[in-house]
């Protein structure tokens, strides 16, 4: 038996059920399951109108397998390629002039209030903010205990953030 287009959607709206119960089978998510159909049915509206189907049934269930098997892939094609991250790496690194700008005092506030800090406690900042170092790191660097490097790092930065705010105050 041979069918056109058009009956092709009429097979799909007649076989609907049973389509969402085989494809919700294999998916295990009702959305995904809506998701899946709606693609189907795009799919079967871009069949040219006069192209004659054989088997109208199996193409529908030929069709949904595919479109399961093309979403399970999805995953590992975004692993493979990472454009997704590139993309969104790209959109979050952009930043307008008056952001730049806000960074850019922010940062020369820092440097400032770095530079009013003992030197061991610029170095305790540098170590864990620049460098990345645990607490733990740095206390076996230091020689020192752990309670000893969270209590001057605790004190560093409240220390910087007083003499942050102080220039805030004096407009610098």
């Amino acid at each position: 038996m041979s069918i056109s287009k058009p009956h092709v959607l009429q097979l799909f709206q007649k076989e609907y059920q049973n389509l969402f119960k085989f494809i919700k089978y294999k998916v295990k998510c009702p959305d995904l399951t809506f998701d899946l159909l709606q693609d189907l049915y795009l799919k079967l509206q871009s069949i040219p109108v006069k192209k004659e189907i054989s088997n109208p049934k199996g193409y529908l269930n030929t069709a949904a397998r595919n479109l399961i098997i093309d979403n399970s892939r999805k995953p590992y094609q975004v692993l493979e390629t990472g454009l997704d991250d590139k993309i969104d790496q790209a959109i979050c690194n952009q930043s307008s002039p008056e952001q730049s700008a806000i960074n850019q005092n922010m940062i020369e506030q820092l440097n400032i209030a770095l530079s009013q800090l003992p030197h061991e406690k610029q170095d305790l900042l540098t170590l864990s903010r620049v460098y990345g170092w645990t607490n733990t790191q740095i206390a076996k660097h230091k020689n020192k205990s752990l309670s000893w490097v969270e209590k001057n790092l605790a004190l560093s930065l409240i220390m910087c953030s007083e003499i942050a705010q102080e220039q805030n105050k004096n407009g610098q």
